[in-house]
């Protein structure tokens, strides 16, 4: 083994310790919260993705922070050692067991006993998307585990208030539940639409490491004074990326070319930072309007892809911009929370995170099958793109977003800046 090895090595532990080191110290803190359910299963689930992320990469690699001065962090091979694997499944194989069960008091299981409540949870969702399924599993997990003290009542479809009216009832106390893209709940902290914003994350991992990240932890702790208490992050369902008939690699390969997006001001101006011609209008339209040649392609998702009106059948490629995550919070009132016995928080806690995680992983299963059919059955072609040309060319984008709602004008770069952190140990 060389020196270069050696350093690799040695890095490669070091960030794999620390990432699990921090999440255990947080365990131990969550615990005297009462919050030691979410804290273990979050030292599982990032157990995990550091397993998963730990792999053999050839070459010097040199990492930097596209646009702005950053120091470049060079590194040699990284080879999987068998040490930091049997770590981490043992992290894993310790904690686990621990998710089943917390110990209180006789006092705090005489206060459990006593208390009952309705919580009424609302969302847009039908019922064969999986915001709707993790919903429905939400309702029925909390309600079970709970022995009927804490029952949450679910209603998709938009049947009850959703979006802004939704976060109104939170905000006034309510017994109320809400699941809602970050976005919406900007009109009570800006910060909370930076998160949203374009060419942040590459995958799920990415998302899930800022959603730990101290940035976000600050934002949570700003719309805990609004009375908005977030339960959890995790409710994702894909990323948004371009569909035409040709290859794009960089900003300049859409130059002239006309896409297809929503009227949502965000979209128009990131498709237009993309290096496009934004034309909000009608899907259908769109479709239309490829046929005539009006328009060049969309963006979008991968099920969009394969939606209604056979698209499949007009566009054959998809360069994986990822300019957008598909991301909702499922957030509920900081004083109901707060009033629940720990007993039933941690419940609540439990299952927000367990659902949460099991719509991603749900999600990358049904994008896998999907991509793999229309491939085969459709001839579609799928090529990556020059993640950093487009993450700077959309920089400007987060300069709107922080004058529209006011948001810290430095969050995007902090947010960059670990990211860029965290690709440079797990790329």
């Amino acid at each position: 083994m060389n020196g270069s090895d050696n350093i690799a090595d040695e890095y490669e532990i070091d960030n794999a310790k620390q990432k699990i080191a921090v999440l255990l110290i947080k365990t131990l803190k969550n615990r005297k919260r009462g919050k030691s359910h979410k804290g273990i299963i979050m030292v599982i689930v990032s157990a995990r993705a550091v397993t998963r992320q730990l792999f053999i990469s050839d070459g010097v690699k040199s990492l930097k922070y596209p646009g702005f001065e950053h120091p470049h962090i060079e590194r040699g091979q990284y080879s999987m050692k068998k040490g930091i694997a049997t770590f981490l499944l043992l992290i894993q194989c310790v904690c686990l067991p621990h998710v089943a069960y917390a110990e209180y008091t006789a006092a705090e299981e005489g206060v459990a006993e006593e208390y009952y409540i309705n919580l009424l949870y609302s969302n847009r969702f039908d019922p064969d998307e999986l915001n709707y399924k993790a919903a429905s599993r939400f309702a029925e997990m909390v309600t079970e585990r709970t022995d009927g003290h804490v029952t949450v009542e679910y209603y998709g479809m938009n049947e009850q208030d959703c979006y802004k009216k939704s976060v109104i009832h939170v905000v006034e106390g309510e017994n109320w539940i809400g699941l809602e893209e970050p976005s919406i709940l900007a009109d009570w902290v800006g910060d909370c639409a930076v998160l949203v914003g374009p060419m942040l994350y590459n995958n799920d991992e990415e998302y899930n490491y800022i959603m730990e990240s101290e940035p976000v932890k600050h934002i949570k702790e700003s719309l805990a004074k609004a009375s908005i208490h977030v339960l959890d992050t995790h409710y994702t369902s894909g990323f948004r990326s371009v569909f035409t008939n040709f290859e794009i690699h960089s900003p300049s390969d859409l130059n002239g070319k006309v896409l297809r997006c929503t009227p949502a001001t965000l979209e128009i101006r990131t498709v237009g930072c993309l290096g496009a011609k934004p034309m909000p209008m009608s899907f259908i339209g769109c479709l239309t309007a490829i046929s005539n040649g009006d328009v060049d392609g969309f963006e979008g998702f991968t099920s969009t892809l394969a939606g209604s009106g056979a698209p499949y059948e007009l566009v054959k490629k998809v360069s994986l911009t990822k300019h957008f995550i598909e991301s909702n919070w499922l957030f509920m009132a900081q004083n109901v929370y707060e009033e629940m016995p720990a007993k039933w928080r941690d419940i609540l806690d439990t299952c927000a995170l367990e659902c949460g995680m099991w719509e991603q992983n749900a999600h990358a299963e049904e994008e896998t099958e999907l991509i793999r059919t229309l491939e085969t059955e459709y001839g579609i072609a799928w090529n990556d793109v020059d993640i950093d040309a487009f993450t700077v060319a959309c920089a400007p984008v987060f300069d709107w977003i922080a004058e529209e709602y006011g948001a810290e004008p430095n969050l995007y770069h902090q947010l960059i800046e670990l990211i860029y952190s965290y690709r440079s140990v797990t790329e």
